[in-house]
């Protein structure tokens, strides 16, 4: 027991280290220590005087870099219903352990699935643990997976156990080679969420397991919604499709369609005798690219004006992303991965060419690093 402890504490300490050099680095979100680093994060734009000029060294200002690196999730108005959706459901499963449905992320690559999955998880840990009185002791309120090889049951569970901190450190690039004969984490698995009253799971890039291999680890994560409490998170381009497969495939679709008829009754819509599809059956936000046309001309601009208040530049002219919002909607399709990227990229360059603005150069310059 005692040897487990110091692996675990070396391995917490590797990671608190490598958070400190590469904070954005995305494996250790997808273990506890860096995911409550990510929760704890709090990202302060640098302080600009009034008036005043940049100084030498502010082309090589690392902290200025970082933050322009790093532009918070702006919102849009899906994404806000969403996170207020799931952490209702959070809050309202607390005391409830049957009858809970599972909520889905769908959309096109790049629409930002996996920044709201993160906010939604990020915002549900604050606010459960702000209802405790402050963090506890061997609470876990959050965990959050990626599936690495989804194909058997037991590699999902290891995912689980992963991120819990209960699977041993790989002792040579054989053990890591052998990944399929690691032993069955289950009971482990289990007896932790349960008692460190874990009460959301958030699955990325579900589009990584087929709907047959869906459909074996679906019971599991039942268990872990209606005897555990468990509000379950689906993200991933094709989710709802793969999950409504999946519940065909396991044999279930009677009881998830009863389900179905129930929330519908529930929310005073008749549930007409047509079969079920993949939307009707599960909670879905869909993300698409943020349009920019005669029908939504709001949307976009917004957006725009969301992450112009981010900024920290010297020079930032007023609207200085406003004004080129057809440039940037023409170059980035709407799509909210490549919006970030742009402005970030263009926010850096302003810094290091000294301009402190972003202008049509910058965004041209940002949008070529793109690619073709």
């Amino acid at each position: 027991m005692k040897a487990s402890i110091e692996l675990r504490d070396k391995r917490e300490a590797r990671l608190r280290q490598q958070l400190k050099d590469t904070p954005m680095r995305p494996l250790p979100l997808f273990q506890l220590t860096g995911w409550t680093h990510f929760v704890d994060e709090e990202v302060e734009p640098p302080a600009l005087a009034a008036g005043s000029s940049p100084a030498e060294d502010r082309k090589t200002d690392e902290q200025a870099i970082a933050y322009h690196r790093h532009l918070r999730m702006v919102p849009t108005d899906a994404m806000t219903h969403m996170q207020e959706m799931v952490v209702e459901a959070v809050h309202a499963n607390s005391g409830r352990r049957d009858g809970l449905m599972d909520h889905v992320i769908d959309g096109p690559a790049g629409t930002g699935k996996t920044c709201l999955l993160r906010a939604i998880g990020r915002t549900a840990q604050r606010e459960i643990e702000a209802a405790m009185g402050g963090r506890r002791q061997n609470t876990i309120p959050v965990v959050h997976i990626t599936p690495a090889d989804p194909e058997p049951r037991v590699n999902w569970l290891w995912e689980i156990g992963s991120y819990l901190g209960l699977n041993p450190e790989p002792k040579s690039l054989m053990e890591v080679l052998e990944m399929r004969r690691h032993q069955d984490v289950t009971l482990p698995v289990n007896y932790v969420l349960e008692t460190a009253q874990t009460r959301l799971l958030l699955i990325d890039d579900i589009n990584r397991a087929s709907p047959q291999h869906l459909a074996n680890v679906l019971p599991y994560f039942d268990y872990l919604r209606d005897k555990l409490g468990i509000s379950i998170v689906f993200c991933g381009t094709g989710a709802s499709h793969r999950l409504h497969q999946a519940r065909i495939l396991a044999g279930e679709l009677t009881r998830v369609s009863e389900e179905n008829r129930v929330r519908l009754e529930q929310a005073g819509r008749p549930a007409e005798p047509v079969s079920p599809s993949p939307t009707a059956l599960l909670p879905v936000t869909w993300l698409h690219p943020l349009p920019l046309d005669t029908e939504d001309d709001e949307t976009f601009r917004r957006v725009l004006a969301s992450f112009e208040a981010d900024l920290s530049l010297y020079r930032l002219e007023e609207n200085a992303l406003s004004k080129h919002a057809v440039t940037l909607h023409q170059r980035t399709g709407g799509y909210f991965k490549a919006l970030t990227y742009v402005i970030s990229t263009a926010a850096v360059l302003a810094i290091r060419s000294g301009s402190e603005n972003i202008t049509e150069k910058e965004i041209a310059a940002a949008t070529a690093q793109l690619g073709p």
